[in-house]
């Protein structure tokens, strides 16, 4: 029986759980055993992946006002992420969390300290510059992992990236460009979104998400309710313009303070598990441009209007304009209602154009095996 220890810490979104979720479900069999160390709010949203949890203290704007509190919240999960090594014994650990997190780089320091065990790490790409950086001024860090996945298509990292820091990545044994982290569309779930929302053939459907919801002030990550906002503030023109128009509000499990009444045109939900099926049954988006979401949009083929929010760095700035030049979606670049509303016009009116523009996209695939497998590998 082996053991493997997946660590993630909370966010403001859901791209860390949900990329150790499918990674293990590709890993999990009889004679795997999957131990969860996580800060996550949720950690069973997407389904229980895991034999045992362990539950650490989430790191918020309100536990970052006391010092004390910080530092107290800080040793208590090193020690029970060391108490986890010593009772499950684990032969190997994943983490994906943001690597410059002290707060959550701290746990797993001080277990690898004391209980040396080989581990990957899931590095999603932040902004071009802070990767730079980050490859060059963490190595300390970066030297606690005998493998780093990178889980972005070659394509992709060679638009953003330097072609010579990419052959530097690409050359380096360490380091592994395995491809996309997603899910795949179960078309027995169109079926059911389509009933549960009762979307009809006649109906324009607009889904407005927030990905995971949350906000981190001291984290720099800007609050994404704003986009509910300036829609909101467009609705009553939109249904005058917008014939059989129907829209569905996913806010995300993060967001505080939901109180909004639903109607058979407009829905409000907090979460949908089977998001990427309903997105594929969408005319419209509008969304951030987390990992997740493009990641969906990409899968689903369907075009968007996305507003990049602040996440400790630009990365969703600089995937959304990447997705933007190759004309599948518009960025919203500011936060006025009346330019989110021409943007809406103009996508409906260029829908059909937007969505042959995936045929560009047609090597983006599913790579959950091949991140299985380079995993698998350290376990031979």
């Amino acid at each position: 029986m082996k053991t493997i220890l997946f660590y993630t810490a909370n966010g403001v979104g859901l791209g860390h759980l949900q990329r150790s979720f499918l990674i293990a479900k590709k890993i999990k069999s009889k004679d795997r055993k999957i131990i969860l160390v996580t800060s996550a709010f949720s950690p069973q949203i997407f389904g229980k992946f895991f034999d045992s949890l362990i539950q650490l203290i989430p790191l918020s704007d309100k536990l970052l006002n006391s010092s004390s509190k910080t530092r107290e919240a800080r040793i208590n999960n090193g020690q029970k992420f060391a108490k986890a090594i010593k009772k499950f014994k684990p032969d190997i650990i994943i983490a994906d969390f943001y690597l410059t997190s002290p707060f959550t780089f701290y746990a797993l320091k001080h277990t690898l300290d004391r209980f040396p065990i080989q581990s990957v790490f899931i590095w999603r790409l932040s902004d071009s510059q802070k990767f730079y950086k980050d490859f060059n001024d963490e190595n300390d860090r970066l030297d606690y992992f005998q493998k780093i996945i990178l889980p972005h298509s070659q394509k992709e990292l060679k638009s953003l990236l330097s072609l010579s820091f990419f052959k530097k990545i690409k050359n380096n044994n360490r380091f592994s460009i395995t491809g996309p982290i997603l899910k795949k569309i179960d078309k027995k779930k169109i079926d059911f979104c389509r009933k549960k929302y009762k979307i009809s053939s006649r109906d324009f459907l607009i889904v407005v998400t927030l990905g995971g919801g949350g906000k981190f002030i001291e984290g720099q990550c800007d609050a994404p309710e704003r986009i509910i906002k300036k829609f909101l503030n467009i609705y009553p023109s939109l249904i005058n313009i917008i014939q059989n128009l129907k829209v569905i509000i996913i806010a995300g499990p993060y967001l505080q303070n939901l109180k909004k009444k639903s109607s058979s045109q407009l829905k409000f939900i907090r979460f949908e598990k089977n998001i990427l099926e309903l997105i594929k049954l969408s005319d419209l988006v509008i969304s951030t441009a987390g990992y997740n979401t493009c990641n969906e949009l990409l899968t689903s083929k369907t075009p968007a209007i996305l507003t990049p929010l602040m996440r400790g760095d630009k990365e969703q700035f600089e995937r959304a304009s990447y997705l933007e030049k190759k004309g599948i979606l518009k960025v919203s670049k500011n936060d006025s209602s009346h330019q989110l509303f021409n943007l809406i016009i103009d996508c409906k009116k260029n829908l059909n154009r937007m969505k042959s523009n995936f045929k560009k996209f047609s090597d983006w695939k599913q790579c959950n095996n091949k991140t299985a497998k380079e995993i698998l590998k350290l376990l031979k």
